[in-house]
């Protein structure tokens, strides 16, 4: 069974919240996008980092965001101040720092692909910035991610998409949907 397949229930939950709603009603408030993309670099640099340090990103050129996501996010504050990270994003990072093996790889299949698919529509529907869903060579970047992965990483994908829909939760209460 193929981490698609694995992680689909849960996929599915994440699209169906509020969140996710709200970006494509074209409802999400300016402020909670650039509080999302602020928490998105913090994460990102986590698991771009582990996985760097353990050799996973080798043949991976092109992947990393979270510089990426600064400069969004730099682009999106302009004088105003920066926001805080929620408490649920700093466990997130926490969390993907003590990762062992290759697990790591669970959460880059979550977030760097779902930037490759899905980002691709939400960059047209959110105004703003949007350099951390530009990727070159894209084909090639999920071909060598896809070879990396494995079924043995499915509970991990899973437990990613649950963070997610945690973090996006977090939310909830500053949406209109």
């Amino acid at each position: 069974m193929s981490l698609k397949e694995i992680t689909k229930d849960k996929h599915t939950e994440a699209e169906h919240t509020p969140f996710m709603k709200a970006v494509f009603d074209k409802t999400m408030p300016e402020d909670v996008w650039a509080s999302y993309t602020h928490g998105k670099m913090l994460w990102y640099n986590a698991i771009e980092c582990v996985a760097k340090a353990k050799g996973l990103l080798d043949d991976l050129q092109g992947i990393e965001r979270s510089h990426l996501l600064y400069l969004d996010y730099k682009d999106l504050m302009k004088d105003k101040p920066f926001h805080e990270y929620k408490p649920e994003m700093l466990d997130y990072y926490k969390y993907i720092l003590k990762l062992d093996g290759d697990k790591v790889l669970a959460h880059l299949y979550t977030w760097h692909m779902g930037d490759m698919y899905g980002g691709q529509m939400i960059k047209k529907i959110i105004p703003g910035p949007h350099r951390n869903l530009e990727f070159k060579d894209v084909e090639t970047l999920k071909t060598n991610l896809r070879a990396k992965l494995h079924d043995g990483l499915g509970d991990e994908a899973v437990r990613a998409f649950e963070w997610a829909i945690k973090i996006m939760h977090t939310y909830d209460d500053r949406l209109n949907v």
